[in-house]
């Protein structure tokens, strides 16, 4: 006669508290797993890199690329739509690692689609914010992982852009030391 009565059944006040118990944690579970990526976030994402289907191949693109073809105005109208993305990110709480790695798709993106012709080939290939809306996914789904990915993926990029800067600058010493040495020769 552990809970109640003594046929092992349970009194009406335990009952009545186990259901509100599990009320309680059906309520906060359901509030934890509903979070998803915002409407208006999803739909601004697809947009901007999914929205037309090229009937050839078969494959999506979306007015980013598009809009970043009219000359001055576009690369600058697209990188004030992803930022809405990542804003709307930011809003649902992404952790600073996730928004990093966000922000970095766009700049990646933005950077390369400044280059006339190949820029607009790269902006319908990365589609910046259809990984950020994927990230997203993510971080809302487990944020622990995201956050640690996040964290490894900065890392990798940290060191190939040093390893690129460094490689540059022995680069560009060489080629004054060749300079140097061919102006001494022919003095």
């Amino acid at each position: 006669m552990r809970n109640g009565f003594e046929d092992g059944s349970e009194s009406p006040e335990v009952v009545a508290n186990v259901d509100q118990v599990r009320r309680s944690q059906e309520t906060s579970t359901s509030t934890d797993t509903d979070r998803s990526v915002s409407p208006f976030i999803d739909r601004l994402a697809w947009l901007l890199d999914e929205s037309i289907r090229i009937p050839v191949i078969g494959r999506r693109v979306g007015i980013d690329g598009a809009i970043g073809m009219i000359p001055g105005l576009g690369d600058g109208t697209g990188l004030v739509a992803s930022s809405i993305v990542i804003i709307g990110a930011i809003q649902q709480g992404v952790s600073l690692p996730t928004v990093v790695r966000m922000v970095g798709n766009v700049v990646l993106e933005s950077s390369v689609g400044v280059v006339p012709f190949v820029g607009d080939a790269f902006d319908f290939i990365w589609k910046s914010n259809s990984r950020n809306v994927r990230l997203l996914r993510a971080e809302l789904a487990d944020p622990e992982h995201t956050r640690r990915s996040s964290i490894a993926v900065l890392g990798v990029s940290a060191v190939a852009v040093a390893t690129l800067l460094t490689v540059t600058l022995v680069a560009m010493l060489l080629s004054l030391w060749l300079l140097a040495q061919a102006v001494e020769a022919v003095l």
